[in-house]
């Protein structure tokens, strides 16, 4: 099957249209970091960095862990609040982390690649973990087949959401996305890819009937991540 490059140009566009949720489909980053949390068979101490209007935390919330957030945009915040144990409106670049040794997880879930400066977020963070405790990160694959085939043809296009979302201000690969972990003071510990949410471009393959057509994008983005996958999610430990 050959992919037209126009198609190409706006498969992360149409992505892009759906809004900021809890994604339910297997393999996606939300299940990879729920699925981390869930290792842990206990209730945590978790600060979630950039909550949206709380959708993730109320999850959380749920589940029996004490959670701690942190929002900039005022109108999120206000949806948010009332989901958390204890909750910060202040700007993710200037927020100075007032906490030592006092979490299980810092989750920083499609954040990284909103900051001027993501290493510097990251290295103010990490005294906020017990000695332990892990930061979960995901970020956008900027490696991803359907941008290098944009570029192919001379397309760099920017949408409302996705991997070129335009309130991006970073790019990573899965390359420079641990080697900014590494500067900043954290230790990878693991890192899987998630597809491309074809479930988002395609709502009809959610029924049971396409599940194999799913099990296999995964498969193919496990054995070529850098070329295939969507997004990473890894856990990473302060170095001591």
């Amino acid at each position: 099957m050959t992919t037209s490059p126009a198609r190409a140009a706006s498969f992360a566009g149409e992505i892009k249209q759906q809004s900021y949720q809890l994604k339910r489909f297997k393999y996606n980053s939300h299940y990879w970091i729920l699925k981390f949390l869930s290792e842990a068979n206990r209730p945590l101490r978790i600060l979630e960095v950039g909550t949206a209007d709380g959708y993730f935390g109320a999850i959380l919330k749920e589940q029996g862990h004490y959670v701690a957030g942190v929002e900039r945009e005022e109108a999120l915040a206000m949806k948010a609040r009332h989901h958390y144990d204890s909750f910060y409106q202040a700007d993710i670049e200037e927020f100075d982390f007032p906490f030592r040794d006092g979490f299980d997880y810092i989750l920083f879930a499609d954040v990284l690649e909103h900051l001027r400066d993501p290493a510097a977020v990251l290295r103010r963070s990490l005294p906020a973990l017990k000695r332990n405790g892990e930061v979960v990160i995901s970020v956008p694959n900027v490696a991803n087949f359907t941008v290098r085939l944009s570029l192919l043809f001379g397309m760099f296009n920017y949408a409302n959401r996705g991997i070129l979302d335009k309130t991006h201000l970073r790019f990573f690969t899965l390359s420079t996305i641990k080697n900014l972990l590494q500067e900043s003071g954290g230790r990878i510990v693991e890192v899987v890819p998630s597809p491309i949410p074809v479930q988002l471009v395609l709502p009809v393959t959610e029924k049971r009937m396409f599940y194999p057509l799913h099990e296999f994008n995964y498969f193919v983005t496990r054995l070529f991540r850098g070329l295939f996958a969507y997004q990473f999610v890894m856990r990473a430990r302060a170095m001591h």
